[in-house]
């Protein structure tokens, strides 16, 4: 850390000598590129780092249910082997032989878990690696496949597992009292249990809480990313397309690329079906993102001042974008007042400097008025700034200078609602259009709007529209060619909450069933532990509805117990993952009711099925068994 505030002092220096003026009253920030967008500008993605220390967190706390079962089948098979042991103890065996025994038994089954789910992760490595790479900005290059140092990881764990739940056990069962286990019948426990208030199956009841607490958590992502995939745009474009190409990577200059657009634009707009194409720099919910500081024409803050208003100086940071002339009717974003772009305005480099803002914007800049008719500038990069409102939490965005070529001031003719541009926006809105040719840039995206179709239809029509782009703009490439709704779809945002809601679901999954697999062995124990108790009451008169009440309500107790801990555990989750949980509360009352209900409901099946045979005991045989 201190050597890297010398490099960063040392490079500030230099660059103060070297650029006196530019550098006056400048700040220097480093800081790291963001991974999910296109950018010069850094960008704070430490959700990611929290995502995948939720991620081991999640993987451990399966881990730990895994052994705390492990270790609840080896204490039963234990009690059940009471005897035996006790038997070679008596007969001069050594302690420390028996544990070894115990040890390497629960060595093996930790060994055979852990190379399974080296194989498995082996499997899915290189399909985990496809997937994130689909949804990256960049290439990226990921190695799949077997790892040594996973393999080492995999081996220690199993070595942990086995040393922490497979050697308690074993100290355990060669600690008896010999007279004692040797006068008991297999499998029953005369010990007595001096601590009443102390939960009979105190590992059932932590894998229960642990469960519960994941199987919250995963309801809360998905709930998240139920919220996500029905996200409220503004934008009417699910059957829009998309079109992304790019003329600077043929060589092509900015006036070359603008006449190419323009030809391109119009060919696909005459297309049968058609009913309007457009033109942009920036897509909605894209890997790239500009911000531009903008405020009232003719308003200069003095130097060293803390404006608080637009009318006093302040400037108000706007997600800008070039559009063409039939771009928000291609959209489906509908103008509140004034006009769209004209054609010259959009196509002609020199025409009247004009822009179209959202409602957002227009109130920051003008509360109580209207902004249509007004006029804007583009602020300095050191102009005093209200915060918020720029990119998301996942995201970062280009911050642009004043450019030579920028007017001194734009005429608002149109003002249109505000639009969600990224799944994790702080502040919805605020946004400034200006025509293509006043914002031309090499990568754009051609919008069509066509009549809504079937899936060959789409794919028809895709064909036709590569074609009719490549005709136009010969030498262009042409890439990704999708519907609007794919596009979202397709978002890096998105696809993170949906990719964590699912591992997350994966591991509730399997903790859940861990957790049911340790009640139901716990009361299937029971009932065959207990199966000469049970035989004296059902001779006595017992009735099975009784056997079978008193099974079900020991089940139910060591549950109930279980889910009140695991209900404090997921409060505690909850608040832990509130930061990558989307548009949903961290104590969401759906998740926080539905959790548990699952739970008990599948715990109570699991302890009605060792219960039901209980119920149907034959007192002669239940007298007779040893």
């Amino acid at each position: 850390m201190y050597r890297r505030q010398i490099q960063k002092r040392a490079v500030n220096d230099a660059l103060v000598e070297a650029q006196p003026a530019e550098q006056k009253n400048q700040t220097f920030l480093i800081g790291r590129l963001p991974h999910l967008r296109v950018s010069t500008y850094p960008g704070d993605e430490s959700n990611l780092t929290v995502m995948a220390l939720m991620l081991s967190g999640l993987a451990g706390i399966v881990l730990l249910i895994a052994c705390l079962n492990l270790a609840n089948v080896l204490l039963a098979r234990g009690l059940t082997r009471r005897k035996e042991i006790a038997i070679r103890l008596a007969l001069g065996g050594g302690r420390g032989r028996i544990i070894r025994q115990l040890f390497t038994e629960g060595l093996v089954l930790s060994l055979a878990g852990g190379t399974g789910g080296y194989l498995i992760g082996v499997l899915f490595s290189n399909q985990s690696a496809s997937s994130i790479g689909a949804h990256m900005p960049v290439a990226i290059f990921m190695r799949g496949g077997a790892d040594p140092a996973v393999l080492v990881a995999t081996l220690g764990f199993s070595a942990l597992a086995t040393l922490f739940f497979a050697l308690g056990p074993a100290l355990k069962l060669t600690r008896a009292d010999l007279v004692t286990d040797l006068k008991e019948q297999a499998g029953e426990n005369a010990a007595p249990r001096r601590r009443r208030w102390f939960p009979r199956n105190p590992l059932v009841v932590a894998q229960v809480a642990l469960s519960l607490g994941l199987v919250t958590v995963a309801g809360l992502f998905i709930r998240g990313a139920l919220k996500a995939g029905s996200v409220e745009t503004g934008f009417r474009a699910d059957s829009t397309v998309l079109i992304e190409a790019d003329a600077s990577l043929s060589g092509y200059d900015q006036a070359r690329s603008l006449r190419l657009y323009r030809a391109a634009t119009d060919r696909l707009a005459s297309l049968p079906g058609v009913e309007a194409a457009s033109i942009a720099s920036i897509v909605p919910f894209g890997t790239a993102t500009i911000n531009r500081p903008v405020g009232r024409a003719g308003v200069k803050a003095a130097p060293d001042s803390r404006p608080a208003t637009a009318a006093e100086g302040l400037a108000f940071k706007a997600r800008w974008n070039s559009v063409g002339a039939d771009y928000f009717n291609t959209l489906g974003l509908p103008l509140l007042r004034g006009r769209s772009f004209t054609k010259a305005e959009a196509e002609v480099a020199g025409a009247p400097a004009v822009a179209i803002i959202d409602e957002v914007l227009a109130k920051k800049l003008w509360p109580g008025d209207d902004a249509l008719g007004r006029r804007i500038q583009w602020a300095e990069r050191d102009a005093p700034t209200a915060t918020g409102g720029g990119s998301g939490t996942m995201g970062s965005s280009d911050d642009l200078a004043r450019a030579p070529q920028d007017p001194q001031s734009l005429e608002i003719v149109g003002i249109v609602p505000a639009t969600r541009w990224e799944f994790f926006e702080p502040e919805v809105g605020g946004q400034i259009f200006v025509p293509f040719a006043q914002g031309v840039r090499s990568a754009v995206f051609f919008q069509v709007r066509n009549a809504p179709g079937g899936p060959r239809a789409d794919a028809a029509l895709f064909d036709l529209l590569r074609r009719e782009v490549r005709l136009a703009a010969p030498g262009v490439p042409v890439f990704t060619v999708r519907t609007f709704r794919q596009h979202v779809d397709a978002s890096p945002q998105l696809w993170i909450v949906r990719t964590g809601a699912v591992i997350v679901s994966v591991f509730a999954g399997l903790a859940l069933a861990l957790a049911i697999v340790g009640v139901y062995g716990v009361g299937a124990y029971a009932v065959v532990r207990r199966t000469r108790e049970i035989g004296i009451r059902r001779a006595l008169g017992a009735e099975p509805g009784q056997v079978l009440r008193m099974i079900l309500r020991e089940g139910l107790a060591m549950t109930l117990v279980g889910a009140l801990l695991g209900f404090l555990l997921a409060l505690g989750l909850g608040r832990a993952v509130g930061s990558m949980l989307y548009q949903v509360s961290p104590v969401d009352p759906v998740a926080f009711s539905l959790a548990p209900a699952v739970l008990v409901a599948t715990a109570l099946v699991a302890c009605w099925l060792p219960a039901r045979r209980a119920a149907k005991v034959a007192p002669m045989v239940a007298l007779r068994f040893e």
